[in-house]
């Protein structure tokens, strides 16, 4: 017979029922907790991925329609936008271009721009010339890459395009050059020339910037916008998914001679003064259109409102931003129509669309711009080349 000592209590342990329902507990909780954190983390995740893609996005949207509002700057507005020539692998056949997988504008991918400008922060008084290069006394400070156009420009609005032939180095005071082919250039839609003459000397050479931008993937598989000026592909952001253009050509206003006048048919059977806004068709302006004469129509003329690029007065930009890698919790986001390509379905990846609509004002100009001739030493460099 067992006896307790007076005073003393009995000892006791946790039950094997106890102790399992404690560690239930535990673990339900501790699961709990991992799952907040993991939300937490996903949704941190996200937000980053949101950021970087907006980011992305809006800093492409803001390259692209700079470029656009200077299309057109100093040079002939039929030269402003590149259809079917520029990068085209039979300059002339618009289904060349694009990477040569077709048009500019496209339905079952990402849409191309090429433009041109004069490059503001270049020019140079030419002190003499023969007919292969052109000479000037301050040396570049920028080299020139071959096939790049530069523009010739007298006084009195005089102007000739030519084709550097071989590369200029920084310090060399001279451009070798060729003359423009006739037919097709794959330059773009620049005057074809002849050779330059003494009636330039003392003239400016200056130079024309030709811009690209289209949609790749990068090294590592991730689509990304690029930009190409004749000095390789330039990676510019990373996560650009898409891009597609719509153009709006220059409409007759109330009251203007040619109200009644026709649109172009920007789609096929149907008439639209817009282009590349009709969901599974093909749409851009007609480099075939007649285009107008810049300098001697007036701004109420039947030519101003043809199909021609150098028509156009506005242009549409719209960008997909995608995150550059899956979404965390496998959620993405899915497309609507845009422009003329189809809506397509959610997968990983998250997605924002971004859009402006920017004027080339320059198109509009009836004067020739003069570059400016620094007084002192004639070299009328204007800040930069």
């Amino acid at each position: 017979m067992k006896t307790r000592t007076a005073g003393m209590k009995t000892q006791r342990g946790f039950t094997l029922i106890e102790l399992m329902t404690s560690v239930t507990i535990m673990v339900v909780c501790i699961g709990f907790i991992a799952q907040v954190l993991i939300k937490q983390s996903q949704a941190s995740s996200s937000q980053s991925l949101q950021r970087d893609l907006e980011e992305s996005g809006r800093l492409a949207l803001l390259e692209i329609a700079r470029n656009v509002r200077l299309a057109g700057y100093g040079i002939t507005p039929v030269a402003a936008f590149d259809f079917d020539r520029y990068a085209c692998t039979a300059p002339g056949t618009a289904t060349t271009c694009n990477g040569g997988t077709g048009r500019r504008d496209r339905v079952d991918g990402p849409d191309e721009l090429v433009l041109s400008y004069r490059d503001p922060n270049f020019s140079r008084v030419i002190s003499s010339v023969t007919s292969s290069q052109v000479n000037f006394a301050t040396p570049l400070k920028v080299a020139i890459p071959a096939n790049s156009v530069i523009e010739l420009v007298a006084s009195g609005g005089k102007v000739t395009y030519l084709l550097v032939s071989s590369a200029a180095a920084v310090g060399d005071t001279r451009i070798a050059y060729t003359t423009l082919p006739t037919t097709t250039p794959s330059a773009g839609y620049y005057t074809p020339s002849t050779t330059a003459d003494a009636s330039y000397v003392g003239a400016n050479v200056t130079l024309v910037t030709r811009v690209r931008y289209f949609v790749a993937n990068d090294t590592d598989g991730v689509p990304s916008l690029f930009k190409e000026r004749g000095r390789g592909n330039e990676l510019l952001y990373r996560g650009i998914e898409d891009v597609q253009y719509t153009f709006d050509i220059a409409q007759p206003p109330a009251g203007s001679s040619f109200a009644s006048t026709t649109p172009p048919a920007a789609c096929a059977g149907t008439n639209s003064w817009t282009f590349g806004a009709c969901t599974g068709t093909v749409g851009q302006p007609l480099e075939t259109a007649t285009p107008p004469d810049w300098q001697n129509d007036s701004y109420d003329s039947a030519n101003r409102y043809t199909a021609h690029p150098a028509n156009i007065r506005s242009v549409n930009i719209t960008i997909v931003a995608r995150s550059t890698r899956a979404s965390p919790d496998g959620a993405g986001d899915p497309l609507p129509a845009l422009g003329n390509r189809p809506a397509r379905a959610a997968d990983k990846f998250k997605r924002t669309v971004l859009q402006m609509s920017e004027q080339p004002m320059n198109l509009l100009t009836r004067q020739f711009f003069q570059p400016l001739v620094i007084s002192g030493p004639a070299d009328g460099n204007v800040g930069g080349g």
